[in-house]
């Protein structure tokens, strides 16, 4: 069964299989769905749900900082569902200048770094383990984040 959080309280749907085509004001308007598997339980997904909600709270700014990106959410949504597990530790996630997000994890010596940034056409996640570092696009970033999700997880020793 699948589980619903709405991060706005429009009454209205996103239909994610299709891509988005909203102008910038209907972007503030639109509401998202986060789309979670409710057998998981997970304790980080009221974490990402709170902190997402925080987000799109926020203004713009009036020196040029652009509200959340929908694309962006979404391509972020959809890989933090695909490579958290339950035991997981839940993601720092902040707003970009433009819209995008950046998506971070840190356990030990082990950090993971995710950028959504359509605006500059900027989509990488970046493993960094000690003094080694790694860098994939995030469409083809989900096995280079398996390689490091057992030592992100809530049990992983501190300095693992």
């Amino acid at each position: 069964m699948t589980a619903f959080a709405a991060l706005t309280n429009d009454s209205s749907s996103l239909r994610w299989g299709k891509p988005f085509a909203l102008a910038r004001e209907e972007q503030r308007h639109a509401p998202v769905v986060l789309h979670v598997d409710a057998s998981t339980r997970s304790e980080w997904v009221p974490v990402v749900v709170s902190r997402l909600k925080e987000l799109a709270a926020l203004p713009a700014d009036p020196r040029g900082s652009d509200p959340m990106n929908l694309d962006d959410l979404h391509e972020a949504l959809m890989f933090i569902g695909a490579v958290m597990r339950s035991d997981t530790v839940a993601p720092w996630i902040g707003r970009l200048s433009t819209g995008g997000l950046q998506v971070n994890w840190r356990c030990g010596d082990v950090e993971v770094e995710a950028v959504f940034d359509h605006a500059r056409d900027d989509h990488v996640v970046y493993v960094t383990v000690g003094d080694l570092e790694w860098e994939e696009r995030s469409d083809r970033a989900y096995s280079l984040f398996a390689t490091v999700v057992d030592r992100l997880s809530s049990g992983a020793p501190a300095d693992a």
